[in-house]
């Protein structure tokens, strides 16, 4: 009767850590969409004009991360000028999914980089964290910037979805981001989680949860609790545009209505009727755009009388 327990509690035990496995993989390891597919899709979409992309000036970049791969981005200047964005897309995705905003940014003097995230596009990295290290290579990007060019400049953070909890996290830790703009953002990772087993399998193991969390600190350093935009967000003084599609089925539009709640100031809140995950811009590019200028129009005007002496 011992016996048999023991092999019982053993197979059970080697099930379980079997099943924590396999999760930990699909989780930090998801399908993506390739590089080159990306951009047919965006032409698909209509988010890419091929002739457009191919005449405009651009530069490639690689710069090493801080946690020891390649980072790649596509640069897009203007004529002159030292206001930057960084825009960063959303998962299993690549820089290509940004590039309907580098007009947008152009036409108000902005230099664009587009930022392919760790696992993603032509960056390295064996797996995504969800923001945990993201946001460390958005600040590779924001030292190579000041270096490139120099005192004074003017740095945004923009992103979808992964982008966007990207950047909030970097703009919470960050003084020389002037200004954020995340777009369907989720608040907190581990409650993100546990939402989509909810929804996706009717089923609570929450416990489950936790489980892969623990494997995932264990073999990584890190964990699902260590990943929460929300955290802190009172503090942060950099401006913040809330952007959500109040049909997004993927990430609550409520986790984007507690982060705005729970920001004490300098903050806007942009809910767009009709559109999905990470649609907003392609539901309303007019209304996007005019929601974006609004927002970036006085920081603008603070940090020119600020660094006038330096443009």
């Amino acid at each position: 009767m011992l016996h048999w327990l023991f092999q019982s509690i053993l197979i059970v035990t080697l099930v379980s850590m079997l099943v924590v496995c396999l999760l930990c993989r699909l989780l930090l390891s998801p399908k993506r969409v390739s590089y080159e597919k990306t951009y047919k899709l965006g032409i698909q979409k209509g988010e890419i004009d091929d002739s457009i992309f191919h005449s405009i000036i651009k530069e490639e970049l690689f710069i090493q991360s801080y946690h020891g791969y390649k980072l790649h981005g596509m640069f897009f200047p203007v004529e002159k000028g030292k206001k930057v964005i960084i825009i960063a897309h959303g998962i299993t995705w690549s820089l290509f999914g940004s590039f309907k905003y580098v007009e947008m940014f152009q036409k108000r003097g902005f230099h664009v980089l587009l930022c392919d995230h760790r696992y993603h596009g032509l960056s390295g990295g064996k797996y995504t964290s969800y923001g945990f290290y993201e946001k460390d290579d958005l600040k590779a990007w924001i030292d190579y910037l000041t270096d490139k060019m120099g005192a004074g400049v003017f740095i945004g953070l923009s992103g979808e979805s992964l982008g966007a909890a990207s950047a909030l996290e970097a703009s919470k830790r960050d003084r020389r981001v002037k200004f954020c703009i995340a777009d369907c953002s989720f608040s907190d990772f581990q409650s993100l989680l546990r939402l989509r087993l909810k929804m996706d399998t009717k089923l609570r193991l929450y416990p489950l949860i936790d489980l892969v969390s623990f494997f995932v600190k264990l073999r990584h350093g890190w964990s699902f609790p260590d990943i929460s935009p929300i955290k802190d967000l009172e503090k942060t003084k950099t401006p913040i545009l809330f952007i959500h599609g109040k049909e997004d089925s993927f990430i609550p539009l409520q986790m984007t209505l507690d982060m705005f709640k729970r920001k004490k100031d300098n903050k806007k809140l942009y809910l767009v009727p009709r559109a999905g995950h990470a649609e907003a811009y392609n539901t309303d590019p007019k209304g996007y755009e005019k929601k974006v200028i609004e927002f970036i129009k006085d920081i603008e005007q603070a940090w020119l009388k600020e660094n006038a002496n330096l443009l």
